[in-house]
């Protein structure tokens, strides 16, 4: 039995020629199933690649739309502080303006008040001048008044024009000392 299970056994076994063939086959079926299997790899690579770049491309978008959004609140805040800083230098010309007209005025006022101390300090020395020079007055005779001549104001003298001046010698009235109180 044994000579007839080795035959038999040897029978199962293809020819030598047979089998290199198949070795062949499973050669080339491996490269094909090689070739397969990459290419497959290859697909699925360039898929993940793909839905990683449409990942980064969808993140670079976002953050470019917010870079946008931030640029645009920076530029409308920029616009404001420059509005504020325009204000204020209109303000600040403004009151530098006031300032300098008020330092005009005030300029010009304290020139005429220097003027105006200037004049009354000459016409206060001309009037000591005027008094220094001056003879001393004489107490004029004056009757006793009557009691119908007696006026509460004092005299007035016409002139050609129908105007009224004081006299030009000395009354009651009319004393130097008063005269001078006029100065």
């Amino acid at each position: 039995m044994e000579g007839t299970s080795a035959a038999a056994n040897s029978s199962s076994l293809p020819p030598p020629s047979r089998r290199l063939s198949q070795i062949r086959r499973r050669k080339k079926r491996t490269r094909d199933e090689m070739f397969s299997e990459i290419m497959e790899s290859s697909r699925s690579d360039r898929a993940h690649l793909n839905e990683w770049k449409e990942t980064v491309s969808k993140y670079r978008k976002e953050a470019s739309e917010r870079e946008d959004r931030r640029d645009q609140r920076e530029d409308r805040r920029d616009q404001r502080e420059d509005r504020r800083d325009q204000r204020e230098d209109r303000r600040d010309a403004r009151d530098e303006r006031w300032r300098q007209e008020d330092q005009r005025r005030q300029d010009a006022t304290l020139g005429l008040l220097r003027e105006q101390t200037d004049m009354l300090r000459r016409l206060v020395e001309l009037q000591e001048r005027l008094l220094e020079n001056r003879l001393p007055l004489q107490p004029l005779f004056h009757p006793p008044p009557s009691p119908c001549s007696v006026s509460s104001s004092p005299r007035r003298v016409r002139t050609r024009g129908g105007r009224l001046r004081t006299p030009s010698h000395s009354t009651p009235v009319d004393s130097p000392s008063k005269r001078l109180s006029f100065f």
